[in-house]
């Protein structure tokens, strides 16, 4: 498996909050890159401690450090659909996700958000394919 679980770290170009007196501080994503920060990355993105508002309960660049259950993995998505449906539903996923990012589902080396699966399903359901997609995996991770 390519993908890891558990991140030690937020994406470089993730901005990092070093406003520790935010009354959300302990369940923010943004608070949660700067405290686990590694020096692997000479250079980060911060935000700006001048925009962060004085009643921090009502900051703008809050977002919650809720993990996300996401699957991984593509490679027999397609095993149980009918033949002469294959290609129509191969199509029309990389019609939608892009060839690149089809692949990158395919290899593992990106996840599949609740979304991504949602719209899966529901193209299943348009070809009245009974059952769920299969993916390869699931995880919970961060939203960076």
């Amino acid at each position: 498996m390519k993908h890891q679980s558990e991140k030690p770290l937020a994406p470089y170009s993730f901005s990092r909050c070093f406003n520790a007196q935010c009354a959300k501080a302990e369940t923010c994503l943004h608070r949660l890159a700067a405290v686990r920060d590694t020096p692997e990355y000479p250079s980060i993105r911060v935000i700006n401690p001048l925009c962060i508002p004085a009643d921090s309960s009502k900051c703008p660049y809050f977002q919650s450090a809720q993990k996300a259950h996401v699957a991984w993995g593509i490679s027999h998505l397609l095993d149980d659909v009918p033949y002469k449906y294959l290609h129509t539903l191969k199509n029309r996923l990389i019609a939608h996700f892009g060839r690149g990012k089809y692949y990158r589902f395919y290899r593992e080396e990106s996840y599949l958000s609740s979304d991504d699966q949602a719209y899966i399903r529901s193209i299943f359901r348009q070809y009245n394919i009974q059952g769920e997609p299969a993916f390869d995996s699931y995880s919970e991770e961060y939203s960076w």
